[in-house]
């Protein structure tokens, strides 16, 4: 049989056998300790076994931590027969004898496993792909499940191989098993195709998954499979042939990195060659050249110096270098023409995306492509409209007095007299920068020099001017593969040791920010020179970015069943959803109450219903709701935010947690608050001018009085029709309302008695008949309070303050800027809504008028 330390990657080119391997036990959770000092054999076999030479026996001090090793069986003969295990039933014996470990493919160790039967799986009911989950799920630092059962595989044991994960597994997160698997090599991916070489699959599958994997007859596997997977895989993926092409590929990558880190060895050299003939003969230095070299920040150092180099996004990039490169031509044209790609309109264009993607690089280095100089302004820099008014509009059709000096390089020369305008941290002006992004827009619509936009957010309301002004072109964050060689040749470069597979883990660290993760790298490296899967579990939660979650993807996490399971709820504790409740405390609770109905639970108790469950949850809502209340009082209680945070949120989520039904929905409440505030206002208008005909207050005004008057005031039209009117505006007299006040209390009826479809019924010709016979008489007025007939803002308004005895407010009575402008606001008598201004009558221009004339006929009116 093989030496084990060939099945385990050790020697194994040096040592020759024409054995067999022993089976590896695996799929149970407490392993049969091995008691190496007896000298009784493990195996079965048909004859009588020979004791193991003290030699064969394996040192326990230098097995790996969670490494299974089994002791090494007597060598026989090749005639001899094949050994079977007698105790072992979930592994397969090996069935041939091989030369070398190193002779095993992928495909020999997936025969050996066995396949599952696709019949007995369960399926998931109703299954619709939810793309949040699938994004959350691909997250290994959200849930990180414990490991420590699972044997340790050779390096790149699982190296060519392209693996799905569909389900749930018994004891691994989604997260933590792709995790697992990218660690040893392998590819990872959400579809089934042509190329999946294994499928893992758990309860609660999805049918359209289960069919394709019939269809395309793909090896199917569980979780206890690809324990054997990883463990009976050998190092570098075997022999098979997409093993050799990802070697092959790993091998491209590594040179292609190496040769770039040496063109920037070659680069630094005649820099430093350049600067030291600089300082001796005394002349120049340019800016750049002041800082040494090893003194510089490694997101300067290696920044990009051509768009060749710039990771990711090459489309945008390309789209932005046509649209500059075609401007002067779309200039001549006035901006009247399109162009192929449609850019040939705007005047501006806007560059938006995630930060530390590369935005403001590509600008930068596109027009530096194409001889632009540039001129920059970013978010640190005021940009009202008075200041871009002085500052930027003088820009907006000069040249560059710099391009008159350069005649280094043909690019320059070209366009040395031109600079574009880059404007970075658009979505930063604020309140601080009045009337700028309003004043940037005009630029964009007459601006006779390039402007480059850049936000980060494009769909703010703030950001509406720039719609249809500017060319919008999206940056995306990159994905692992293109940061890759740019990363492995910083590695290269700083000497130090960074394991390919864990670049995915670094990227998704920082959510695909390059700036964050050069400058992760950097502060490691003065500490250590080494990364990989044993310290990139501490980098990760050491360097993990905290995004404040918006309150969909709050509520999404909150009513998820898999964070309050035995698993998630180990590595997604109580803390942690609070922490998702302060994200955003004042729209969760909202969230929460408006989609905790859509949910189908997969956390109820033994015999507990799903209307149980929701029961409980209303009942705690209510509960936060009391609290919320002591907390927005006068006492101001902000100490008891954790406590509302479990009440609102957390509890009544962990009762109905599960599978959404449907799409989360934005809470309701806000729309439903404002027109009760609304209704509530012309109750209390309608109430205010019905109070000396009757003797209720406001709920007995809504509740009795209301459904009377729409009998009175709407009844009649419908049947005498134009008769009617009369009498209607008597009733309305006899209350002392108003035509306003008809058209509210047809707004208050709700259900089957909803005036809407009845008012249609009324023909035009009444409705303008009482409107006209209404305007034309005069109507009893009950003014109930004094200046409530005039807005905000009046003398009658008062203002109420609260009564902190201890606090004393120098604001409480601000003293007025300007007094007569204030005196003028409050008698103004146009605001009253019971004086109505005769209206003036249009009169008809003639050529022969003088001004003069129509001046003096208006002051006599």
């Amino acid at each position: 049989m093989v030496n084990i330390s060939d099945f385990f990657g050790k020697n194994k080119k040096s040592v020759r056998s024409s054995t067999s391997r022993p089976t590896r036990q695996v799929g149970s959770s407490k392993p049969e300790v091995i008691d190496l000092d007896t000298e009784s054999d493990q195996e079965s076999t048909n004859k009588t076994p020979k004791k193991m030479p003290v030699s064969n026996v394996i040192d326990v001090s230098e097995t790996p931590e969670g490494e299974k090793k089994l002791p090494l069986p007597a060598k026989r003969k090749a005639s001899s027969p094949t050994v079977k295990p007698a105790s072992s039933k979930k592994t397969k014996p090996s069935s041939k004898s091989s030369d070398s470990a190193s002779n095993i493919t992928a495909q020999d160790v997936l025969d050996k496993i066995p396949s599952l039967d696709l019949s007995n799986v369960h399926v998931k009911e109703n299954a619709k792909f939810d793309f949040k989950s699938a994004n959350s799920n691909a997250d290994p630092d959200e849930i990180v499940s414990e490991i420590g059962s699972f044997p340790e595989g050779k390096p790149n044991c699982l190296l060519g191989l392209t693996i799905v994960f569909t389900g749930v597994l018994p004891t691994l997160e989604r997260g933590a098993s792709e995790a697992l698997a990218k660690r040893y090599g392998a590819r990872v991916t959400k579809s089934i195709s042509s190329k999946t070489s294994v499928v893992v699959l758990g309860d609660e599958a999805g049918p359209k998954k289960l069919e394709k994997i019939k269809q395309l007859k793909i090896k199917a596997i569980d979780e206890e499979g690809f324990k054997q997977l990883i463990a009976g895989m050998p190092a570098e993926g075997g022999d098979g042939e997409a093993a050799e092409k990802a070697r092959r590929k790993l091998e491209e990558q590594h040179n292609i990195a190496t040769k770039e880190a040496e063109l920037l060895v070659k680069k630094e050299e005649e820099r430093s060659k350049k600067l030291a003939a600089t300082r001796v003969s005394g002349g120049h230095l340019e800016r750049d050249n002041v800082v040494r070299e090893e003194d510089k920040l490694w997101t300067v150092k290696y920044a990009p110096t051509n768009l060749q180099q710039v990771c990711g996004n090459k489309g945008s990039v390309m789209k932005l270098k046509n649209w500059l490169a075609n401007w002067e031509n779309s200039k001549k044209n006035s901006f009247k023409h399109a162009g192929k790609d449609g850019s040939g309109v705007f005047r501006a264009a806007m560059l938006y995306g995630p930060p530390g993607i590369g935005k403001t690089t590509a600008a930068h280095l596109v027009a530096q492509e194409l001889g632009y100089d540039i001129l920059e302004q970013n978010a640190s820099d005021v940009r009202s409209k008075t200041l871009l008014n002085a500052g930027v509009k003088n820009a907006l059709d000069n040249m560059s007095v710099v391009g008159y000096f350069k005649h280094n390089e043909e690019a320059q020369n070209l366009n040395g007299k031109h600079f574009v305008i880059i404007m970075d941290e658009v979505d930063g002006m604020s309140g601080g920068d009045r009337g700028g992004v309003g004043q940037l827009a005009q630029f964009c619509r007459k601006t006779s020099t390039p402007l480059i936009l850049i936000c980060n957010e494009r769909n703010l309301p703030k950001m509406r001017p720039f719609d249809r002004v500017c060319l919008d072109i999206q940056f995306r964050r990159p994905d692992a593969n293109s940061i890759k060689s740019r990363l492995m040749t910083i590695a290269i470069r700083e000497k130090f040791k960074l394991d390919p597979n864990v670049i995915d883990r670094l990227i998704q660290t920082t959510r695909g920010d390059i700036r964050q993760v050069i400058n992760l790298l950097s502060t490691i490296s003065t500490t250590t020179k080494t990364i990989n899967h044993e310290n990139i579990n501490e980098i990760s939660k050491a360097w993990e970015k905290n995004i404040a979650l918006k309150p969909f993807d709050i509520a999404h996490k909150m009513l998820d069943g898999q964070i309050y399971s035995d698993i998630g709820s180990r590595n997604f504790t109580l803390n942690d959803k609070i922490a998702l409740y302060f994200d955003d405390f004042d729209f969760t609770p909202l969230m929460i109450q408006e989609n905790y109905l859509s949910t189908r639970p997969s956390v109820l108790k033994p015999g507990q219903s799903h209307l149980e469950a929701v029961a409980e949850a209303a009942n705690c809502i209510s509960l936060g709701d009391i609290v919320e209340k002591k907390i927005r009082s006068s006492e101001q209680l902000w100490s008891l935010l954790p406590l509302h945070a479990v009440l609102s949120s957390v509890y009544p989520a962990s009762k109905v947690a599960g599978h959404m039904a449907g799409r989360i929905n934005f809470t309701a409440w806000l729309g439903q608050n404002s027109k009760s505030a609304k209704y509530y206002r012309l109750l209390q208008e309608i109430h205010y001018h019905t109070r000396l005909g009757t003797s209720t207050d406001k709920i007995g005004l809504r509740l009795d009085y209301l459904p009377t008057f729409r009998k009175r005031l709407l009844d009649p039209f419908l049947k005498q029709g134009a008769d009617a009117i009369s009498s209607v505006i008597e009733v309305m007299d006899d209350y002392y309302l108003t035509k306003e006040d008809w058209d509210s209390i047809m707004e208050f009826f709700v259900g089957p008695d909803v005036t809407t479809a009845i008012i249609k019924k009324i023909p035009a010709t009444v409705k303008s008949g009482f409107t006209r016979k209404y305007n034309s008489m005069t109507h009893p007025v009950a003014i109930y309070r004094t200046g409530s007939t005039i807005g905000g803002g009046g003398v009658g308004t008062s203002t109420s303050t609260p009564d902190f005895e201890d606090v004393v407010d120098a604001d409480d009575n601000p003293v007025p800027a300007d007094d007569e402008e204030t005196q003028d606001s409050s008698t103004d008598l146009k605001k009253d809504k019971l004086i109505k201004q005769k209206a003036k009558p249009t009169k008809r221009k003639t050529a022969t008028s003088k001004p003069g004339g129509s001046k003096k006929r208006k002051t006599k009116a």
